[in-house]
C-alpha cells in the first residue's frame, strides 16, 4: 500500500521507496528508510504530516506516493504530543 493511501493514526513499516535516487537520499536523511516505522498523523489535500522516530515530518503527496508501506503493530492518536 502507498503511504498516501494509509489510514491516519496507524503505524506502518516502510517496505520500499520507488522514488529517484536524489529523493531517496533526502528521505534517508530524515529517517525514512526501508524497515523503518512511519505513522501518518494528518492529511491536508494529500500532503501528509507523519511521525518518523520521534519527529513530525511534512511530506508532499508526490513524494508520499513513492513510499510503499505495510501494516505495523501499533496505533497512536493524532493528538499525541511528539
Amino acid at each position: 500500500m502507498k503511504l498516501l493511501n494509509s489510514p491516519i493514526g496507524k503505524q506502518k513499516v516502510i517496505v520500499q521507496v520507488t522514488a529517484d535516487e536524489k529523493t531517496k537520499n533526502r528521505l534517508n536523511n530524515i529517517g525514512i528508510i526501508i524497515g523503518g516505522k512511519i505513522t501518518p498523523l494528518q492529511s491536508n489535500f494529500g500532503d501528509l504530516i507523519v511521525k518518523v522516530r520521534e519527529c513530525r515530518v511534512a511530506i508532499n503527496k508526490d513524494v508520499a506516493k513513492h513510499i510503499i508501506v505495510e501494516d505495523g503493530n501499533e496505533e497512536i492518536t493524532t493528538d499525541q504530543t511528539v
